[in-house]
């Protein structure tokens, strides 16, 4: 879910003063932020948009946790992170 909080801060930051401008802006329809700001399910294309545009990782703009566990021979290791590029950079490695 999008946290429209966080969203609201960087569109002031950006002196954007509504979700129309905003979808001028990014060029992203309306309709879907329209959507997004009543916490309905987004597209991941629509957050690397809005990301890319405030340049900000898209953890910040849906404010999630993310945790993940390695498990080895002998051991498991738990691995918490709030940056969804730290948990896929580890598991590729």
């Amino acid at each position: 879910m999008l946290n429209a909080k966080v969203i609201h801060e960087l569109m002031k930051i950006k002196g954007i003063r509504s979700i129309h401008e905003l979808a001028l802006e990014t060029k992203l329809p309306y309709t879907t932020l329209n959507y997004m700001f009543k916490g309905h399910d987004m597209h991941v294309s629509s957050l690397i948009e809005l990301a890319h545009y405030f340049k900000v990782p898209i953890d910040d703009l849906i404010n999630k946790y993310y945790g993940f566990t390695i498990f080895k021979e002998n051991e498991t290791i738990e691995c918490p992170t709030s940056n969804i590029y730290e948990v896929t950079l580890s598991i590729m490695m």
